[in-house]
């Protein structure tokens, strides 16, 4: 998406891969007029073992695991193929040590760990426990590209994402009113 000041919206390795030649542009951090830049809260895909299963599978699982969150095999692969960021200050450390973040297909994409790393972790930046998280993140970036197409002003679809996730979180609450959620 592009704004009338030329700001692009998009996914790093988008950009990389659709560029016209000749395109200049860059990865920073927001301006922050006001106030101390902490850092983002992270997101992104997670791995899950569920109840139930034999030692064997827990075993065999906790193997995956072991592979894909190493610096130096998965999570490197992990890196390099899909455009997320290393899980571990260990894998970030590994990457740019060999030069990763100086190629150019990778360059800028340290500003992500930037970005996670701007303060010391605090309750509210530790990371969210959110009901129906994914459809309040659905409706904020619904409100967001409102804004980002000039549909709506800025302060518009902040209000009209803050409405809309309270009203999803008012249906989370009635849903498991009275239910011990772990």
């Amino acid at each position: 998406m592009v704004d009338e000041s030329g700001l692009v919206i998009a996914n790093h390795g988008v950009i990389k891969q659709t560029q016209a030649e000749g395109l200049s542009w860059d990865v920073a951090m927001p301006v922050i007029e006001e106030g101390k830049r902490t850092n983002s809260i992270v997101g992104g895909a997670s791995l899950w073992t569920m109840e139930g299963k034999s030692k064997e599978e827990y075993e065999a699982a906790a193997a995956f695991m072991a592979y894909v969150t190493a610096p130096d095999t998965g999570e490197k692969f992990i890196v390099e193929n899909t455009g997320y960021i290393p899980a571990t200050k260990a894998g970030f450390e590994l990457l740019k040590a060999e030069g990763f973040y100086e190629q150019d297909k990778y360059e800028g994409r340290e500003v992500a760990i930037e970005s996670l790393t701007a303060s010391d972790v605090t309750p509210l930046s530790r990371g969210i426990r959110l009901g129906n998280f994914t459809t309040i993140r659905a409706e904020l970036r619904a409100e967001m590209e409102a804004a980002f197409t000039g549909q709506k002003d800025l302060q518009t679809a902040l209000n009209d994402a803050a409405d809309r996730s309270n009203q999803v979180l008012r249906r989370y609450e009635q849903t498991y009113r009275g239910a011990d959620l772990p």
